[in-house]
C-alpha cells in the first residue's frame, strides 16, 4: 500500500459510521491519481469509453454495499461478489483486507480476504426456565457487526479540507518525529 494513494482515498474511510453516505464520501484529490489504476489497461489498448463505463458501474455497485442493514447473502454470492458483510471488514480498522470493488474472489485468490465471524449465541441469551418468557431477551443477530469503523486514529475534525490532507500531515509529523531521534 502506498501512502500517497491512501492519502487520496482515506477521506472515504474517515467517517466513524458505516452507511450509504460513506459511499458518497470521496476525496477531492482522488481523481488526480485514480488514472494510475487504469493506466495498464490503457497501455494494452482498451478504449477510453470502457474506463468511463467501468467507473460508473463500479460506483453504482459500491454504493449499496455501504450499509449495515444488509446481512449475509446466499453463499454463492458471498463466495464471488463483494457484499456488505465483506466491505464492513474493509472499513473497520486496520482495514487491510477485502480490497475488491465488485468481485471478492480476487481477495480470496491473493490472500487479502477476511470474513465477518460467524455468530455465536451465548448462554446469557437463553431464558432461565424453558417455560419462562423473558421479555427483555434480545433476539440473536443473524450476523455480527463490526463495532468500529473509520481510521485507527480517528479524524478529529469535520473540516473537509483538513480531511483531504490529514493523512499527509500525519505522515510529515511522523517523519519529523523519527528523523529527530538520535541513534544510540
Amino acid at each position: 500500500e502506498f501512502h500517497l494513494l491512501w492519502s487520496t482515498h482515506s477521506v472515504h474511510h474517515s467517517g466513524n459510521r458505516y452507511n450509504l453516505a460513506t459511499a458518497l464520501r470521496q476525496g477531492a484529490i482522488q481523481p488526480f491519481f485514480s488514472w494510475l489504476v487504469y493506466l495498464p489497461l490503457a497501455v494494452i489498448g482498451l478504449p477510453p469509453i470502457h474506463f468511463v463505463r467501468h467507473s460508473r458501474l463500479n460506483t453504482v455497485y459500491q454504493f449499496w454495499i455501504h450499509t449495515e442493514t444488509v446481512g449475509r447473502l446466499p453463499l454463492i454470492i458471498e463466495l464471488i461478489m463483494n457484499t456488505p458483510s465483506h466491505h464492513r471488514m474493509h472499513h473497520s480498522p486496520p482495514g487491510n483486507c477485502n480490497y475488491a470493488g465488485v468481485l471478492i474472489i480476487w481477495d480470496r485468490i491473493f490472500g487479502t480476504f477476511s470474513s465477518e465471524l460467524p455468530h455465536q449465541v451465548s448462554d446469557t441469551n437463553k431464558p432461565d426456565k424453558p417455560n419462562n418468557l423473558n421479555l427483555q431477551q434480545k433476539p440473536p443477530q443473524r450476523h455480527p457487526r463490526v463495532s468500529i469503523y473509520g481510521w485507527a486514529r480517528p479524524l478529529d475534525s469535520f473540516n473537509p479540507l483538513y480531511a483531504n490532507i490529514c493523512h499527509l500531515i500525519r505522515l510529515l509529523e511522523c517523519n519529523t518525529t523519527t528523523s529527530n531521534r538520535k541513534i544510540p
